[in-house]
Protein backbone atom coordinates (compact mmCIF):
# COMPACT_ATOMS: atom_id res chain seq x y z
CA UNK A 1 0.00 0.00 0.00
CA UNK A 2 1.30 3.42 -0.94
CA UNK A 3 0.70 6.32 1.43
CA UNK A 4 0.70 9.90 -0.29
CA UNK A 5 1.51 13.23 1.93
CA UNK A 6 -1.36 15.35 1.36
CA UNK A 7 -0.64 19.05 0.92
CA UNK A 8 -3.15 21.76 1.49
CA UNK A 9 -3.97 23.88 -1.19
CA UNK A 10 -5.24 27.39 -1.88
CA UNK A 11 -8.41 27.80 -3.52
CA UNK A 12 -8.30 31.32 -5.15
CA UNK A 13 -12.17 32.78 -7.08
CA UNK A 14 -12.01 33.68 -9.84
CA UNK A 15 -13.17 37.42 -10.88
CA UNK A 16 -16.15 36.71 -13.26
CA UNK A 17 -19.40 39.06 -13.92
CA UNK A 18 -21.40 39.81 -11.09
CA UNK A 19 -19.26 37.76 -8.47
CA UNK A 20 -18.74 39.05 -5.16
CA UNK A 21 -15.93 41.20 -4.42
CA UNK A 22 -14.69 39.21 -2.13
CA UNK A 23 -11.51 37.44 -3.32
CA UNK A 24 -10.88 36.02 0.14
CA UNK A 25 -8.82 32.58 -0.84
CA UNK A 26 -10.65 29.05 0.53
CA UNK A 27 -8.15 26.79 2.81
CA UNK A 28 -8.27 24.00 4.17
CA UNK A 29 -10.52 22.50 1.63
CA UNK A 30 -8.41 20.85 -0.85
CA UNK A 31 -5.07 18.54 -0.24
CA UNK A 32 -3.51 17.34 -2.99
CA UNK A 33 -0.54 14.75 -3.22
CA UNK A 34 1.79 12.94 -5.45
CA UNK A 35 3.84 9.69 -5.79
CA UNK A 36 5.88 8.10 -8.49
CA UNK A 37 5.95 4.33 -8.52
CA UNK A 38 7.49 1.86 -10.88
CA UNK A 39 5.63 1.09 -13.51
CA UNK A 40 5.28 -2.80 -12.68
CA UNK A 41 4.26 -1.37 -8.97
CA UNK A 42 2.55 -4.03 -7.56
CA UNK A 43 -0.86 -1.87 -7.03
CA UNK A 44 -0.79 -1.14 -10.40
CA UNK A 45 -4.52 -0.95 -11.95
CA UNK A 46 -5.67 -4.68 -14.02
CA UNK A 47 -3.98 -4.91 -17.25
CA UNK A 48 -1.66 -2.30 -16.91
CA UNK A 49 0.96 -5.04 -16.19
CA UNK A 50 -0.20 -6.86 -19.64
CA UNK A 51 0.56 -3.74 -21.40
CA UNK A 52 4.26 -3.37 -19.55
CA UNK A 53 4.76 -6.87 -20.76
CA UNK A 54 4.14 -6.55 -24.57
CA UNK A 55 6.04 -3.31 -24.70
CA UNK A 56 10.03 -4.05 -23.10
CA UNK A 57 11.49 -1.84 -25.00
CA UNK A 58 9.95 0.93 -23.54
CA UNK A 59 10.33 3.32 -20.29
CA UNK A 60 7.34 3.99 -18.36
CA UNK A 61 6.78 5.46 -14.49
CA UNK A 62 3.61 5.46 -13.04
CA UNK A 63 2.31 8.59 -11.46
CA UNK A 64 -0.61 8.58 -8.57
CA UNK A 65 -2.13 11.60 -7.59
CA UNK A 66 -4.97 12.21 -4.77
CA UNK A 67 -7.28 14.76 -4.53
CA UNK A 68 -8.99 15.28 -1.22
CA UNK A 69 -12.07 17.46 -0.67
CA UNK A 70 -12.88 18.79 2.74
CA UNK A 71 -16.39 19.31 3.34
CA UNK A 72 -17.79 22.65 4.26
CA UNK A 73 -17.38 24.54 7.12
CA UNK A 74 -18.23 28.02 9.13
CA UNK A 75 -15.49 29.68 8.26
CA UNK A 76 -15.38 28.09 4.73
CA UNK A 77 -18.82 27.92 3.13
CA UNK A 78 -19.44 26.69 0.04
CA UNK A 79 -20.01 22.97 -1.21
CA UNK A 80 -17.81 21.19 -3.62
CA UNK A 81 -20.09 20.71 -6.76
CA UNK A 82 -17.54 19.68 -9.73
CA UNK A 83 -13.54 19.75 -10.37
CA UNK A 84 -11.10 18.83 -12.46
CA UNK A 85 -7.67 17.73 -12.66
CA UNK A 86 -5.19 17.98 -15.80
CA UNK A 87 -1.59 16.94 -16.11
CA UNK A 88 -0.09 18.72 -18.96
CA UNK A 89 3.24 16.52 -20.14
CA UNK A 90 6.39 18.13 -21.63
CA UNK A 91 10.43 17.59 -22.16
CA UNK A 92 12.60 20.63 -22.96
CA UNK A 93 12.77 19.50 -26.20
CA UNK A 94 9.12 20.33 -27.92
CA UNK A 95 9.15 17.97 -30.22
CA UNK A 96 9.28 14.91 -27.90
CA UNK A 97 6.48 14.38 -25.24
CA UNK A 98 5.63 11.92 -22.45
CA UNK A 99 2.88 10.48 -22.78
CA UNK A 100 -0.34 9.01 -20.11
CA UNK A 101 -0.64 5.86 -22.40
CA UNK A 102 -3.05 4.28 -19.94
CA UNK A 103 -4.88 6.37 -17.65
CA UNK A 104 -6.93 4.83 -14.20
CA UNK A 105 -9.63 5.66 -13.42
CA UNK A 106 -11.50 5.56 -17.24
CA UNK A 107 -14.92 5.91 -14.99
CA UNK A 108 -15.47 5.36 -11.30
CA UNK A 109 -19.21 5.21 -10.30
CA UNK A 110 -21.65 5.13 -7.54
CA UNK A 111 -25.13 3.85 -7.08
CA UNK A 112 -28.20 5.89 -7.20
CA UNK A 113 -31.68 5.65 -6.60
CA UNK A 114 -33.55 5.01 -9.52
CA UNK A 115 -37.32 5.51 -10.23
CA UNK A 116 -40.22 3.56 -9.20
CA UNK A 117 -43.63 3.77 -9.57
CA UNK A 118 -46.70 4.87 -7.49
CA UNK A 119 -50.44 5.67 -7.31
CA UNK A 120 -52.02 9.27 -7.65
CA UNK A 121 -55.47 10.26 -6.54
CA UNK A 122 -57.11 12.99 -8.20
CA UNK A 123 -60.72 14.73 -7.51
CA UNK A 124 -62.46 16.92 -10.06
CA UNK A 125 -65.97 17.81 -9.47
CA UNK A 126 -66.89 14.55 -7.88
CA UNK A 127 -64.88 11.96 -10.29
CA UNK A 128 -61.83 9.90 -8.77
CA UNK A 129 -59.32 9.91 -11.10
CA UNK A 130 -56.70 7.44 -10.41
CA UNK A 131 -53.09 7.91 -11.73
CA UNK A 132 -49.55 6.62 -11.89
CA UNK A 133 -46.80 8.14 -10.86
CA UNK A 134 -42.68 7.77 -10.59
CA UNK A 135 -41.05 9.19 -7.24
CA UNK A 136 -37.71 9.18 -7.05
CA UNK A 137 -35.65 6.57 -4.89
CA UNK A 138 -38.27 3.77 -5.26
CA UNK A 139 -36.64 1.86 -8.00
CA UNK A 140 -33.49 0.11 -8.04
CA UNK A 141 -30.18 1.76 -8.10
CA UNK A 142 -28.22 2.85 -11.03
CA UNK A 143 -24.58 3.50 -11.39
CA UNK A 144 -23.52 7.32 -12.25
CA UNK A 145 -19.78 8.36 -12.48
CA UNK A 146 -17.92 10.38 -9.64
CA UNK A 147 -14.68 10.22 -11.39
CA UNK A 148 -14.01 10.34 -14.95
CA UNK A 149 -10.69 10.17 -17.16
CA UNK A 150 -10.10 11.89 -20.50
CA UNK A 151 -6.65 11.74 -22.44
CA UNK A 152 -5.15 8.03 -22.64
CA UNK A 153 -2.44 7.87 -25.10
CA UNK A 154 -2.44 12.01 -24.76
CA UNK A 155 0.15 14.20 -23.38
CA UNK A 156 -2.64 16.11 -21.25
CA UNK A 157 -5.14 13.63 -19.29
CA UNK A 158 -7.44 15.05 -17.01
CA UNK A 159 -10.02 13.82 -14.37
CA UNK A 160 -13.17 15.46 -13.48
CA UNK A 161 -15.26 14.94 -10.38
CA UNK A 162 -18.62 15.28 -9.20
CA UNK A 163 -21.28 14.87 -6.38
CA UNK A 164 -24.38 13.51 -6.94
CA UNK A 165 -27.42 13.88 -5.24
CA UNK A 166 -27.18 12.11 -1.91
CA UNK A 167 -23.49 11.71 -2.68
CA UNK A 168 -21.06 14.67 -1.81
CA UNK A 169 -17.85 15.46 -3.34
CA UNK A 170 -15.71 14.99 0.35
CA UNK A 171 -13.26 12.51 0.46
CA UNK A 172 -10.06 11.03 -0.97
CA UNK A 173 -10.13 10.30 -5.10
CA UNK A 174 -6.73 8.61 -5.92
CA UNK A 175 -6.09 8.73 -10.18
CA UNK A 176 -3.09 7.27 -11.84
CA UNK A 177 -1.51 7.35 -15.23
CA UNK A 178 1.16 5.33 -16.79
CA UNK A 179 3.60 7.49 -18.26
CA UNK A 180 5.79 6.71 -20.94
CA UNK A 181 8.81 8.44 -20.70
CA UNK A 182 10.87 10.04 -23.38
CA UNK A 183 14.85 8.74 -23.16
CA UNK A 184 17.23 10.67 -21.87
CA UNK A 185 15.32 13.80 -21.44
CA UNK A 186 13.90 15.86 -18.16
CA UNK A 187 10.42 14.81 -18.45
CA UNK A 188 8.19 16.57 -16.21
CA UNK A 189 4.19 16.74 -15.16
CA UNK A 190 2.57 19.96 -14.56
CA UNK A 191 -0.54 19.97 -12.64
CA UNK A 192 -3.56 22.24 -12.83
CA UNK A 193 -6.79 21.61 -10.72
CA UNK A 194 -9.83 23.77 -10.70
CA UNK A 195 -13.00 23.45 -8.63
CA UNK A 196 -16.54 24.87 -8.54
CA UNK A 197 -18.31 25.26 -5.27
CA UNK A 198 -21.69 26.09 -4.55
CA UNK A 199 -22.68 28.76 -2.11
CA UNK A 200 -26.61 29.48 -0.61
CA UNK A 201 -25.79 33.29 -0.89
CA UNK A 202 -23.44 33.59 -4.27
CA UNK A 203 -24.07 30.47 -6.13
CA UNK A 204 -22.28 28.61 -8.44
CA UNK A 205 -18.59 30.36 -7.86
CA UNK A 206 -15.44 28.78 -9.59
CA UNK A 207 -12.00 28.62 -8.20
CA UNK A 208 -8.27 27.17 -9.52
CA UNK A 209 -5.98 26.23 -6.98
CA UNK A 210 -2.70 27.78 -5.95
CA UNK A 211 -0.66 24.96 -6.18
CA UNK A 212 3.46 25.76 -5.01
CA UNK A 213 6.22 25.01 -7.02
CA UNK A 214 6.77 21.20 -5.54
CA UNK A 215 3.59 19.89 -6.34
CA UNK A 216 2.94 21.92 -9.65
CA UNK A 217 5.54 20.67 -11.93
CA UNK A 218 6.63 17.38 -10.82
CA UNK A 219 10.19 15.72 -12.26
CA UNK A 220 9.08 12.15 -13.47
CA UNK A 221 12.69 11.32 -14.70
CA UNK A 222 15.88 13.14 -16.02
Amino acid sequence: MTEIRLHDVELLPERTLGSPADGTPLRGRLTFGWDLLPADHAGAPAGWLSYLSATPDRKFRQLLMVCSFRPERPESRGVFRHASLGVALSTPERAAQPIARLIDPGERTHPVPGLGTGMSFTVTTGVLDVGVEKPSGSGPAREEWIVRGHGASQPNPQWEFRRLKGFPLVGDHPVAALVELVPDCINTAEVLVAAELEHRSWGIRRYRAQLTPTPHTIVLAE
